[in-house]
């Protein structure tokens, strides 16, 4: 309710799937920002931006900003904080031990990767940035094992029933990739649904093949290269040929 009137119309569907048009708060951060910012500070940032880039529903555009608010949304309607929402209603259900929502400064992660950037003919520690404490579109660290008692429940109503599930896998909005849609948070493209991600010093993606009950999950702890194409050539090692994505 504190957002600018052009913002009166978004609804959690627009957050969900980018078509909210709401301003990315990277690209409004003041230059030179050192102090890492939390979900709350993007709501701060976003009451001082008049314009959205469309019309509410009207376009695609991805934007962080949304899913910062979604995390807000859940910590209104839940009455805790979003890291301990994570951890009571989906990391410990599911047994994800290795799994926590993770600021500077808070309790340590056992045994966790550095990201590293190229430097020259080596590699530097790069690790947290300014945005990295905003948690509802990142901040969550996990492993392989985590992620795959993660997407084994996304199989059964463990998290989410057959209506909400069927919703967060259908390609309702078109993107700027002719070939891709978005759901609920996944990219749908062709037999497969995904998403990858990268924040400084890390770039990760996880596709998941539902028909053929295959996911293939790339985790790297450095900035370079983009680790989607070779997640495809993992999982063209275990698919027919005719369920292979071209990409």
């Amino acid at each position: 309710p504190s957002l600018p009137r052009a913002a009166d119309a978004i609804t959690l569907r627009h957050l969900l799937t980018h078509s909210s048009g709401l301003v990315d708060y990277e690209d409004v951060m003041a230059p030179g920002t050192t102090t890492q910012l939390r979900d709350a500070d993007v709501l701060g940032l976003l009451e001082h931006q008049p314009r959205t880039y469309f019309v509410p529903g009207q376009g695609y555009r991805y934007s962080n900003s949304g899913y910062a608010l979604l995390a807000l949304v859940v910590e209104r309607a839940s009455g805790q904080d979003f890291a301990g929402f994570l951890h009571q209603r989906i990391f410990e259900p599911l047994g994800m031990a290795q799994s926590l929502a993770h600021v500077a400064g808070g309790p340590p992660v056992a045994d966790r990767a550095y990201g590293h950037g190229a430097a020259g003919e080596g590699w530097v520690r790069t690790d947290q940035s300014p945005t990295s404490a905003v948690l509802g579109d990142g901040g969550v660290y996990s492993s392989i094992r985590d992620l795959a008692r993660w997407d084994a429940a996304l199989y059964d109503d463990r998290l989410l029933g057959d209506a909400l599930r069927d919703l967060m896998f259908s390609g309702l909005v078109a993107t700027d990739d002719p070939g891709v849609r978005y759901g609920f948070g996944w990219r749908v493209s062709g037999d497969s649904v995904w998403h990858s991600g990268e924040t400084i010093g890390f770039r990760n993606v996880l596709i998941r093949y539902p028909r053929q009950r295959l996911t293939v999950v790339v985790l790297s702890n450095r900035d370079d290269p983009e680790p989607h194409a070779l997640a495809r050539r993992i999982a063209a090692l275990y698919l027919p040929v005719q369920a292979q994505d071209p990409r």
